[in-house]
């Protein structure tokens, strides 16, 4: 294509010879014979046939293109001997026509996506690029001609980046003067606009170092070259005037003025144009008359350069406009500082400076105006990373989008958006800043500061070793900015924000309302690097652009050459949506799907868990991860697939999603709730019984018969109703019910794992065959209880992942710290009642179908493994019921709490129940390690002690071999040695149940005759009350302990027995084994007398004790005697109370009458032979109304009641209580008529005090004064002391029952006391009370004096009933 000739004039090269004209594509030659002799200028495509793979070098992957001449090694200038230039190329697949974006199936794969944007790699990469990831490159996209290039030391690739094919069409050139080190910047390149003569771009490479520059027209055109050994490759040249030390720091595309601008690490400019005027290829360079660098050449201008270009060439970046006239270019040059110079290039180089001016005063002040973090960075750090153009709109509709400034582009000034950063320790701040440059800029014609955007998610500093410097893009139609990093990249709104008060007042303040904003982040991986980027956008439409771009863009879209990747494209979705009253906005829950999702996907070059600031809270997170990690479970993503052929990897990838959640919080530092985190470990361990679940049902099925094959997992899913499943849309294809339950459906294994024993309850009152409802039944046992069983080892294994490692687990489920927590999934209700049933079910199966000399037909293996599988079940049954209990009984709500406190009833009656239940199945071993495990030591001994009765009954039935009789001794003796085992092991919380089942199956012989322990023995009975009467028998057969048994039998008699004739006589046995104690010599010779005196004086205390409740046991009987002639006539017990009552009534009225049924009640006592309490044995008493005859057998039925008073009460309960005696004794007598005694004498009167129960009283205790025989003497209490007692608070027996009847008692009460108080004041009650007891101790008095005189004073005499004129009063002996 070019002449081999090449000529160089004053720097500059031109092509000895016009380039072909001709078109590229040409009929090749039939003959290939003549391939050698005409050489090709077009590498030609010929339709494929037989003949097209003759060729070997045809099929070639690549294709490489080499100088005429062997390969030399190149000079230090580079320039001795002619360029190696290889080109490779691959078999060219079909092209897309000119234009043609291949968006749908072009083959890509989706990295990352979201409501805003979404990240995809591109499939086309060359072979080359794709094996070398470690090696330094650069590169750039251009979408104007659809190609990538790629620049190392050595070589230079291009590609059609954006083509559906993974090795795409390449080509290879080897670099003709490569760097002298491999530490050299990297060569500069740019690819050019195809010329006229060819569809494909042409190339241009510089040397940064030496400055050497080749150039191809078309990439294509040295694939044909290849052919034409004499030919060169491309226009080489050299730039010119260099300084020592200055490098090439930037190639800028300014094509339409048919050339480029070289950026030189002194600070220079230089325009250098690849054709002539007559577009032939010539390269020509030109320096830029700029204030940016040295102005001098020569040896003196390169000493200054070299000693100042770093100071004054601080160039960050130089970009060049979009043109506005053909052959002209706006260029602008900002320097890292602050300083902008703007240019109008010309074709062949011409230029005119437009403006200079230092803005660097005026962008601090506004960033610092409207960006307040960025005051906390200084000053000094200030640097403009990089910047953009703003592009004109593409349509009206766009101009009230963006925060921009909107308008058509004009000469007159330069719209440009800046990237600029403060540098803090580690960290940058950075911002987007919009500047109107005015041309010729002065102070009095400063620029315009626009918008100040800043960057909120993203601070990490520049490398400075980065192969390629931070970028900024801002595509049409202005929304989204793009700003691309060495390691990440950044997707910004600068779209207006929705119209709202908030986003008002921030404007008025001259602060812009936060907009959507997003990072892409490489992986920590030092082989991946962006090397190179670009931008795609939408074309003005019928333009000249959209003509010749070769990428359609429907929306903005940043594409990255990533080192060790491959080539990335962000796209967003919808540019427009930006701007629109409801923008995408980054969400705690896309945030947390962008890296579950797409975290787990093998090769993923991007990573979502780089640790930076989220504008979410904790608990947002919380929430919204718990959202997501329900949504994996219903399959409720459009990230996840409905469609499952093979399910077990659908769930497994589910899994890893779950794990990615979790690990992901982690990596972010996430302060989760703990009930967070407890739910999302309970979902993941649902999604892992759905798991299990079904590897279970793909088992059953391969096992079940052809004609059989629906197993009890497809049942359950029949069988759960429509409502508690996702709906089905069956129009779609949704025609696999069970494949969609597990899809949709996993946040349901609770209801699943109930329903199975629903099928099986079922399909038994269906009738079902005995071998289908045992195979129904071994199903529902495997299911449930590997389920469970697997998802608490899940939970086990997962909570350190799930931040749990500090809870305190038992088995599976937490020991304790329930409060707050949902309802752990595995502690269902309806899991746990139906599990129950399940287990009693399969148990009463394996009991009645179990034969153990059959053989192994089906139906006996499922049975076999049914008896096998039955202590895992139930211990999974019983830890589920315990964390249940746990639960609910930690709950606030009182609902929840009885069911808790049923619950634990529940497991407290099946830990025992259960275990002995599988004990029943032989299952020996088994039931005592459940026992042991949940601390059933009632079943540990039930299930010992029955199992050694078993090899005790089998060697009495007899008919055994000596061999079988030793082994069954054996195994006996091994049981009996591990009960002795288990005392030791766990004390009496093993013994006491022990003896407890020894009592309920072998009766108390069995406790006493036991010598295998004698540690617990005693102990039990002595803590046992109701066996207390077993227990002093024990204490002096085995302890030898006659004063415990005393004590004993004294508890009893005192506190707890009931029978008043048994209470008689073991307070009477008591009292006589502790006289016996006592009269026994101490055995300590030491003791002291002060010990002997103290346990003398408790002896005496406990003693009189009994002598009190024996004497009010004499009063029972005494009463108890005057009834019993009454009732000896009933036919049997239950007549003797109604007969007694008929004889004995209580005259209250009928108002009143619960003073009757207390009276009723305590004589039912009474006639039971119960030990009254001293006040019901006083209310019997003082309510009783005995005949006369009757009254004369006993003492003063009163006074016994004060006696009662005196040996069971103490305190103000006695006082209240003989308050109430004295009360109703005054109420047994008619006052009104005795203070009648209008017409009576004095012997009358007398004589009717003289038969009045008052009088029987004072003479009593008078009597009983003066014989001493009362230690002290007794209270006597006037009517008005009796008032007001019990009328307001009742004793202590009434304490606890309810209020009406209560207050019933009361009015009871208050009625005695004004019957009392009426007696008082009308009738002169407390006057006639005095008299008679005067009247009473006169008689007395006189009965002493009398029996004195008879010498007869052997026995206390008491008046009788009556008085007489002559005192003749006989006496009545105190019984």
């Amino acid at each position: 294509m070019f002449s081999p000739s090449l000529t160089q004039v004053s720097g500059n090269a031109s092509v000895g010879a016009t380039p072909n004209t001709r078109g590229r594509r040409r009929q090749r030659p039939a003959n290939t014979e003549t391939l050698a002799e005409q050489p090709r200028a077009k590498r030609q495509r010929k339709p494929l046939s037989e003949q097209t793979f003759v060729n070997p070098e045809a099929t070639l992957e690549t294709y490489e293109v080499k100088s005429a001449r062997p390969s030399i090694e190149l000079k230090q200038d580079g320039l001795e001997n002619p360029p190696e230039v290889k080109k490779e190329l691959s078999l060219r697949s079909k092209k897309p026509k000119t234009g043609e974006r291949i968006h749908k199936g072009d083959g890509s794969v989706v990295l990352t996506s979201n409501n805003a944007f979404i990240v995809s790699k591109l499939p086309a990469l060359p072979d080359r690029l794709r094996t070398d990831a470690t090696s330094r490159q650069h590169g750039t996209i251009d979408p104007l001609t659809g190609y990538a290039l790629n620049l190392s030391q050595t070589h230079a690739v291009v590609w059609p980046y954006s083509a559906p094919t993974p090795s795409p069409e390449s080509f290879v050139f080897t670099l003709p003067y490569p760097a002298k080190n491999s530490t050299d910047p990297l060569p500069l390149g740019s690819l050019i606009a195809p010329s006229a003569s060819s569809s494909e771009p042409g190339l241009v490479v510089v040397i940064p170092t030496s400055g050497k520059i080749t150039y191809w027209e078309s990439i294509s055109s040295a694939t044909t070259l290849d052919f034409m050994r004499q030919q060169r490759t491309g226009v080489e040249d050299s730039i010119p005037g260099m300084f020592s030390g200055e490098t090439v720091i930037q190639i800028v595309n300014a094509e339409s003025a048919a050339g480029f601008i070289l950026v030189f690490s002194s600070g220079r400019l230089a325009h250098m144009s690849v054709r002539d005027a007559h577009g032939r290829p010539k390269i020509s360079v030109q320096f830029l008359r700029t204030s940016l660098g040295p102005s001098v050449g020569g040896l003196f201008g390169s000493i200054r350069q070299v000693l100042s270009h770093a100071a004054q060439g601080d160039i960050a970046a130089v970009r060049s406009d979009r043109p506005l006239k053909q052959g002209e270019r706006t260029i602008v040059a900002a320097t890292s500082k602050g300083k902008l110079h703007a240019w109008r290039i010309h074709r062949g180089g011409h230029h005119d400076l437009l403006t200079e001016f230092d803005a660097r005063e005026p962008i601090i002040q506004a960033i610092q105006d409207r960006d307040l973090s960025a005051s906390k960075y200084p000053i000094e750090s200030f640097k403009i990373m990089d910047f953009s153009f703003v592009p004109s709109v593409l349509d009206s509709r766009y101009s009230e989008m963006s925060q921009l400034r909107q308008g058509p582009q004009s000469a007159d000034f330069q719209h440009l958006l800046l990237l600029t950063s403060f540098t803090g320790k580690n960290i940058c701040r950075y911002n987007l800043v919009e500047v109107l440059l005015p041309n010729g800029a002065s102070t009095e014609s400063a620029i315009v500061v626009g918008m100040v955007r800043p960057i909120y998610n993203y601070s990490t500093p520049p490398d400075v070793h980065a192969l390629a410097k931070p970028r900024l893009y801002l595509p049409r139609p202005s929304v989204v900015a793009f700003l691309v990093f060495d390691r990440a990249a950044v997707i910004a709104s600068i779209a207006r924000a929705p119209d709202s008060p908030d986003s008002q007042l921030m404007e008025d303040n001259h602060i812009l309302p936060p907009t959507y904003e997003d990072v892409v982040d490489l992986r920590d991986d030092p082989t991946l690097e962006i090397v190179g980027s670009g931008v795609e956008e939408p074309q003005l439409p019928g333009s000249e652009e959209a003509r010749t771009h070769r990428i359609k863009a429907k929306n903005p879209s940043a594409v990255f050459l990533v080192r060790g990747a491959g080539t990335l494209r962000a796209t967003t979705t919808d540019a427009e949506r930006f701007a629109s009253e409801k923008p995408p906005k980054i969400t705690a829950k896309s945030k947390l799907e962008q890296a579950v999702f797409f975290g787990i996907k093998e090769g993923n070059p991007l990573v979502f868990d780089v640790p930076r600031e989220l504008p979410f809270s904790d608990n947002e997170i919380g929430d919204a991860a718990l959202e997501l990690s329900s949504d994996i479970l219903t399959s409720n993503s459009p990230h996840l697939t409905a469609l499952a052929p093979h399910l077990e990897n659908n769930m497994q990838m589910r899994v890893r999603a779950l794990d990615k959640l979790m690990s992901h919080l982690r990596s972010l530092k996430v302060d989760l709730s703990r009930n967070t985190r407890w739910e999302l470990l309970w979902n993941a361990e649902k999604l892992q019984a759905a798991r299990f679940i079904w590897q279970k049902h793909e088992h059953f099925i391969n096992n079940r018969p052809g004609d059989a094959k629906k197993d009890l997992v497809a049942e359950v899913v029949e069988f759960i109703r429509n409502e508690e499943k996702a709906p089905r849309d069956v129009a779609r294809g949704e025609v696999d019910q069970l494949r969609h339950f597990f899809v949709h459906d996993a946040h349901r294994m609770n209801l699943f794992l109930a329903w199975a024993y629903e099928v099986v309850k079922y399909n038994a009152k269906a009738n079902l065959d005995q071998a289908s409802l045992t195979r129904l039944v071994y199903e529902a046992i495997e299911i449930n209880n590997g389920a469970l069983r697997d998802a608490m080892a899940f939970r086990k294994t997962h909570l350190a992942l799930y931040g749990l490692q500090g809870e305190k687990m038992a088995n599976g489920i937490l020991s304790d710290n329930y409060t707050g927590l949902p309802a752990p999934w595995t502690a269902d209700q309806y899991i746990t009642n139906n599990l129950k049933r399940l287990v009693e079910l399969a148990s009463e199966w394996a009991k009645e179908n179990y034969l153990p000399n059959s053989p192994n037909t089906p139906e006996q293996v499922l049975i076999q493994r049914i008896r096998a599988l039955l202590p895992p079940t139930i211990e999974v049954y019983l830890t589920a019921v315990q964390e249940l209990s746990r639960w609910a009984l930690a709950s606030e709500n009182p609902k929840y709490v009885t069911i808790g406190q049923t619950f634990q009833a529940t497991y407290e009656a099946d830990r025992h129940d259960k275990v002995v239940l599988l004990a029943q199945t032989a299952n020996w071993d088994a039931a005592i390690k459940i026992a042991e495990e949940h601390r059933s030591l009632a079943a540990l001994a039930d299930i010992l002690t029955s199992q050694i009765d078993s090899y005790r009954k089998k060697l009495e039935v007899g008919g055994l071999s000596s061999e079988e009789t030793a082994h069954l001794e054996d195994l006996m003796e091994a049981k009996e040695r591990q009960v002795r085992d288990s005392f030791d092991k766990y004390g009496k919380a093993f013994a006491f149940p022990f003896y407890e089942h020894l009592i309920r199956v072998f009766g108390i012989d069995a406790v006493l005759e036991y010598a295998g322990d004698k540690l617990y023995k005693t102990s039990y009975l002595r803590t046992k009350p109701e066996l207390a009467k077993v227990s002093w028998i024990n204490d002096i057969i085995g302890e030898e302990d006659i004063l415990h048994a005393a004590e004993t039998l004294l508890n009893i008699g005192l506190a707890r027995e009931q029978q008043v004739w048994n209470k008689k006589i073991e307070l009477s046995l008591g009292k006589l084994a502790r006289m016996a104690e006592a009269s026994r010599p101490t055995s300590k010779a030491s003791a002291s007398i002060q010990e002997a005196t103290v346990n003398e004086s408790v002896a005496d205390a406990s003693v009189d004790a009994i002598d009190k409740e024996l004497a009010i046991i004499k009063i029972q009987d005494q009463l108890y005697g005057q009834i019993r002639p009454v009732v000896s006539v009933a036919i049997d017990e239950s007549a003797e109370l109604p007969m007694a009552i008929e004889e004995f009534p209580v005259k209250v009225p009928k108002k009143y009458k619960i003073l009757s049924e207390i009276f009723e009640d305590g004589l039912g006592r009474l006639l039971r032979h119960e030990a009254l309490d001293p006040l019901t044995l006083i209310d019997l008493l003082t309510l009783i109304q005995l005949k006369p005859e009757l009254k004369e057998l006993i003492p003063d039925q009163f006074f016994l009641a004060i006696e009662v008073a005196n040996y069971g009460l103490s305190g103000s309960e006695r006082d209240q209580a003989e308050r109430l005696i004295w009360r109703r004794c005054y109420l047994r007598e008619d006052w009104t008529r005795i203070n009648n005694t209008s017409l009576k004498g004095d012997n009358d009167i007398m004589e009717v005090l003289g038969t009045t129960d008052l009088f029987p009283v004072f003479c009593v205790l008078y009597a009983n004064q003066q014989s001493g025989i009362d230690g002290k003497p007794y209270r006597r209490v006037m009517p008005s002391e009796a008032l007001g007692v019990y009328t307001d608070t009742l004793d202590k027996r009434f304490k606890n029952l309810d209020k009406a009847y209560r207050e019933k008692l009361l009015e009871a009460m208050r009625w005695e006391d004004k019957n009392l108080k009426t007696h008082i004041e009308k009738h002169r009650l407390e006057q006639w009370a005095r008299d008679t007891r005067k009247l009473a101790e006169d008689a007395v008095d006189h009965q002493y004096d009398q029996k004195t005189e008879e010498g007869a004073a052997s026995q206390s005499p008491v008046p009788s009933r009556g008085y007489g004129a002559s005192n003749g009063i006989e006496a009545n002996g105190i019984h």
